[in-house]
């Protein structure tokens, strides 16, 4: 039972790329750039502080990439983490190899490693990125763990822009598991849930400051083991941040 409903979330997961993949069917494609020079992106997409609205908690979060590679493929190297208290409660890395198979369409392949909380987890993942209509980015990823433990996790944003430095950033994340792992206090089914909404001012080529709010929540089986520890599985936060581009 719990496998098959790890399936359907999964599935659940797939009609935004159909979508994506029928609008550029409909639309005059994009042409891609075939320039063969080497191409690099150093970005820090989120360095924030959290003061929650529960009590007087807060948080710090952290994630960011490097990319580089050359026209339609690209290797990155990404990391994200979490922070209560000034210690570290969640952390990951991720290496994985990028092809962009079409305009709007993209593969990706390669490895990740959750270092909290422990004990450590290694996976090997496989994704889709995709732009859908409205320009909404979708990040769709698929991983398989040790004893054929599988996850799943989709990420949504879209970027709205007032004026030229001025956006609003709507984002939301969903992680699933196919079974319980209660040393790290996950469970199966879909796991926690982030909305967040950032408004964003760019000072400078590179630096932009933000402020906003951020809804995070546990369900089913994760909710039921953080609920045995006297712990809340809902959170509403607001934060400060800042977004660095090299």
């Amino acid at each position: 039972m719990r496998m098959h409903a790890f399936l359907c979330c999964v599935l659940l997961m797939l009609p935004p790329f159909v979508a994506a993949e029928n609008q550029q069917n409909e639309a005059e494609a994009e042409p891609v750039d075939l320039d063969s020079s080497w191409k690099y992106n150093v970005r820090i997409g989120k360095l924030e502080r959290q003061f929650s609205t529960r009590d007087d908690s807060d948080y710090g979060e952290w994630a960011g990439f490097i990319m580089v590679g050359k026209d339609l493929n690209t290797l990155w190297l990404t990391a994200k983490g979490s922070a209560q208290r000034g210690e570290t409660d969640s952390a990951e890395i991720r290496l994985f190899y990028s092809r962009t198979i079409r305009p709007y369409l993209g593969v990706q392949l390669g490895w990740r490693r959750d270092y909290k909380p422990e004990p450590q987890r290694d996976w090997l993942g496989f994704g889709l990125l995709a732009v859908l209509p409205y320009k909404v980015g979708a990040d769709a990823s698929f991983f398989i763990g040790e004893s054929g433990r599988m996850a799943a996790r989709l990420e949504i944003a879209y970027q709205h822009w007032f004026t030229q430095k001025l956006s609003l950033t709507p984002d939301l994340e969903a992680n699933f598991y196919s079974e319980d792992d209660p040393e790290r206090d996950v469970g199966s089914g879909l796991s926690d849930l982030d909305l967040g909404l950032r408004l964003r001012y760019q000072i400078i080529r590179g630096v932009s400051p933000y402020t906003g709010i951020t809804w995070k929540g546990n369900f089913g089986n994760t909710a039921d083991m953080i609920k045995s520890k006297g712990e809340d599985t809902s959170d509403l936060r607001i934060m400060l941040g800042v977004t660095l581009q090299y």
